[in-house]
């Protein structure tokens, strides 16, 4: 990509209307979409007369702005601020009071020339996948879902038919060999999780080696990818803050991936359809609340090709972030290194249940509910375990270890929780990959559930009354 596309497709990236009441002051995008289209026509420059009648009826039914001249004035020299607009001749023009931008009434008076600057009039009037590509980055940055007319409107329906989406880069499923090379090509930040290109649009990267826990829950395609700070609680700011907004507007972000010893790979699109705090550990070591946002992959970036599922997703998100951090006592707190470990067997079954009791009925998210089930409750499990399979007639690899050293177990409810069963220790167990297979798949998987509950109960049972 040349300087001056990387250059322009930055500076349109940058573009960030205020929030007003109602939602976002979207009068520079309009003017810039307008602008595009003259330019895709071979009309570089414009008088304010020429603005102001067009933009008028725009704003009014794009914007929801006034329908009256001043409207137009903020945009008209706004644009500016961001090296997107170029107005002749300021000099001349007599200001407002507080400096800010020309009056009304001099504007009519001077009737002055403005446009897109030169450079970037001939890179968008030359090269049409340019400024498709930009178009279609405004777009869906701040006309999604796509109003009818307005591509009409803006005299862009030529340039974008059936191509909104496609006309955006990278492609998905496209590979590259390190995040060096996704900036150089694309633009962003090198190092940050959660950080958008340079076309504005946001990105969360997912990397098998990195510090996060990023997982896709069991039962679903969604996606639990944990959010931004490295160490001590992650506070709702930086990329935290942009995926609630991201949430909020109900907007899709690029979902990025990297496998253990593989390439970074713009996997999907995905809207977040939830968010969840919890506790898990820093890059420090140490045990601290974070957030988990729940991605759910869609195919498009624009609403109106997202499945009903997803939208009904959408709809019931209540936009709260649900907390799984109050009432979890960790072996971090305070005298825990002289508990024993059915003591903490016992506050860790304490805390389950106190959680299993402030739980509502079956959720129409019961994936996601399974997955941030009560943390209390599996380290729970974990401890009982000791590190091995509670499946007495094991035959697999019960005391096998992953990389970092941690037991390949699965804490799995005997009764799953959509039949009734318990998000408590007493019917939970810690199974190998293989007998977790066999206990939800197996031919003979109602008996060695059954079976298996005895032993959660007894195991339970003789961890609570040894310590009495």
């Amino acid at each position: 990509m040349a300087d001056g596309a990387a250059g322009l497709i930055k500076r349109v990236g940058g573009l960030a209307p205020a929030a007003r009441d109602g939602g976002r002051a979207l009068h520079r995008p309009l003017l810039l979409l307008w602008a595009i289209g003259q330019a895709v026509q071979g009309r570089s420059e414009h008088r304010w007369s020429t603005v102001r009648d067009v933009l008028v009826p725009l704003l009014t039914a794009y914007a929801g702005a006034p329908a009256r001249a001043q409207s137009v004035v903020y945009p008209f020299w706004a644009l500016r601020n961001n090296h997107l607009w170029e107005v002749a001749e300021v000099e001349g023009l007599r200001l407002t009071s507080g400096g800010r931008r020309p009056t009304l009434t001099t504007l009519n008076e001077a009737d002055p020339l403005a446009g897109l600057p030169k450079n970037d009039f001939d890179l968008l009037s030359r090269d049409t996948e340019l400024a498709a590509r930009i178009t279609g980055s405004v777009i869906l940055r701040f006309f999604d879902p796509l109003p009818a007319g307005l591509l009409d409107a803006v005299g862009l329906t030529e340039l974008l038919v059936g191509r909104v989406d496609t006309s955006l880069r990278p492609r998905v499923g496209e590979p590259f060999t390190n995040r060096d090379t996704i900036a150089d090509a694309h633009g962003g930040n090198r190092v940050l999780g959660i950080t958008p290109l340079a076309d504005g649009i946001l990105t969360a990267y997912s990397d098998d080696q990195g510090p996060y826990a990023d997982k896709r829950i069991d039962g679903t395609d969604w996606i639990a990818y944990t959010g931004d700070g490295l160490s001590g609680d992650q506070q709702m700011r930086g990329g935290n803050k942009s995926m609630q907004r991201y949430r909020t507007e109900q907007r899709a972000l690029r979902y990025w991936h990297k496998p253990h010893r593989g390439q970074w790979t713009f996997q999907t699109w995905a809207v977040i359809v939830d968010c969840h705090r919890r506790w898990g550990r820093g890059e420090d070591g140490q045990m601290r609340r974070e957030y988990a946002w729940v991605l759910a992959p869609v195919a498009s970036p624009l609403h109106q090709d997202w499945p009903q599922p997803i939208l009904d997703a959408l709809r019931e998100d209540d936009g709260r972030v649900h907390d799984h951090t109050q009432d979890t006592p960790l072996d971090e707190t305070e005298g825990a290194e002289v508990l024993s470990g059915r003591e903490r067997y016992r506050r860790l079954s304490a805390a389950a249940g106190r959680t299993a009791s402030r739980r509502s009925a079956r959720s129409h998210r019961t994936e996601v509910e399974r997955y941030f089930r009560s943390p209390a409750a599996r380290q729970a499990v974990i401890l009982r375990s000791g590190g091995t399979c509670e499946n007495p007639r094991c035959l697999g690899h019960p005391e096998e270890l992953t990389d970092a050293g941690a037991p390949i177990l699965e804490v799995d409810h005997v009764n799953d929780l959509g039949n009734g069963g318990g998000d408590i220790p007493e019917t939970m167990i810690a199974l190998c990959p293989n007998c977790h297979a066999l206990k939800t798949r197996g031919r003979s998987r109602r008996e060695l559930q059954a079976a298996l509950l005895n032993v959660a109960r007894e195991r339970h049972r003789v961890f609570i009354e040894d310590m009495l």
